[in-house]
């Protein structure tokens, strides 16, 4: 029989359950054609041929082996394929499609520029967190970066230690800086474990570095001065737009007798204060979990009042995040003279309010909605003469005094 022209190889296999006392064989058969170029094959597998060729000798150019095989349902197709690729090895302008890059595949994604890796976490990944709408605002910012610009297999740590410097340089707060880069980090943890990149997270590797990563120099301990509640109160009133005036009405006993954050805050609904006297009740936090808010009469009163008359799947407060925050920082902390207090400041004054009242570390976080201790604390800031009622009560000091 000629060199290249096998018609028949067979292999036998034994099947799993044989009958005792006897052993039935089967063959399988597997067909190959005789093809013009000795070096190259063409075999039939059950309903499938699988051509290979190989290249020659003379080939310069670059290819992941010496040889590449194609499978397909048709002799024909596989024939055709067959002689148009040894034809282009012995031309020499042949180009193995195994080093091409893929289009969307783990191998194209460090041709694209970092922006599109963004947008595609922005569109596939972000809607399912909550705070959705910051972190979409923050990864349209990133995508206008320059670094963003860059294919990514061509950035590098310096790359974003130099936006860091810009971002500290324009004024920005550590824990905004912060927040940026672990925004970043996430979206390269995304491209390595859903999308299997073989890249390096950058991020990872500056924190290793002193001082890579800005951290945050203290927590904010801003509590309201006297008199500043009964200002900020008097500012609402002094509202021009009557629908925000009587919304923040309710809005701001609410934040600052409960601790609730504005975001909770504004998601009421209805149903949610009717359910229990004196308390919201909130079937998904935001750190996922269902709380009970308890409330004071003031601002239980307050929310009935928005609600009279409404369906119970209707919104207590008919205004968005940024509507309330746009009439606190440009009309009523302005009106009331306090214009370095923010509105999460209230939720710190809460709190603190609650733990000077003697409330136990549990009860406030059932409060808060916090997991751990070490966060709640960050809220829990005493003035000076709450630390000293607290650690010195009347009571103890006139029977000193006898």
């Amino acid at each position: 029989m000629e060199s290249g022209s096998l018609r028949f190889r067979r292999r036998r296999s034994v099947p799993a359950k044989s009958v005792p006392g006897q052993v039935e064989r089967r063959i399988r058969f597997m067909v190959a054609e005789r093809t013009p170029n000795a070096m190259s094959t063409l075999i039939k597998r059950g309903r499938n041929w699988t051509a290979t060729a190989r290249l020659p000798d003379t080939f310069q150019g670059p290819a992941a082996s010496k040889s590449i095989s194609k499978t397909f349902q048709k002799k024909d197709a596989a024939k055709l394929w067959l002689s148009s690729t040894e034809t282009a090895m012995k031309l020499g302008n042949w180009r193995d499609p195994r080093l091409e890059l893929k289009a969307y595949g783990p191998l194209g994604w460090p041709e694209k520029r970092f922006a599109e890796a963004l947008d595609d976490y922005r569109i596939k990944v972000t809607p399912e967190k909550k705070g959705a709408s910051q972190e979409v605002a923050m990864l349209q910012m990133l995508a206008r970066e320059e670094f963003a610009q860059k294919r990514i297999r061509d950035l590098m740590v310096s790359d974003f230690a130099d936006f860091r410097d810009a971002r500290d340089k324009a004024g920005k707060s550590a824990s905004t800086i912060r927040n940026n880069l672990n925004t970043i980090s996430a979206v390269y943890e995304w491209l390595i474990h859903e999308k299997a990149v073989d890249i390096a997270n950058p991020i990872a590797s500056l924190r290793k570095r002193r001082r890579g990563v800005p951290q945050p120099t203290g927590h904010r301990e801003r509590r309201l001065l006297d008199g500043e509640e009964e200002a900020i109160a008097q500012a609402i009133e002094e509202l021009p737009v009557d629908p925000t005036r009587r919304q923040w009405r309710a809005l701001f006993p609410l934040l600052l007798d409960t601790g609730m954050r504005l975001g909770e805050a504004i998601s009421i609904e209805c149903a949610w204060i009717r359910r229990d006297y004196g308390f919201v009740f909130i079937p998904d936090s935001k750190n996922g979990s269902v709380r009970h808010v308890a409330l004071s009469d003031r601002a239980y009163a307050g929310l009935l009042e928005l609600t009279d008359g409404e369906p119970a799947d209707s919104k207590v407060f008919r205004f968005t995040p940024w509507v309330a925050k746009d009439a606190w920082r440009n009309e009523i902390r302005v009106r009331a003279g306090c214009q370095d207090l923010r509105i999460h400041d209230l939720r710190h004054e809460a709190l603190s309010r609650m733990a000077a009242r003697g409330a136990e570390l549990k009860t406030l976080m059932r409060q808060s909605g916090h997991k751990t201790v070490a966060v709640l604390m960050r809220y829990l800031n005493p003035t000076p003469a709450e630390q000293r009622a607290r650690l010195f009560p009347a009571k103890q000091n006139v029977e000193l005094g006898q």
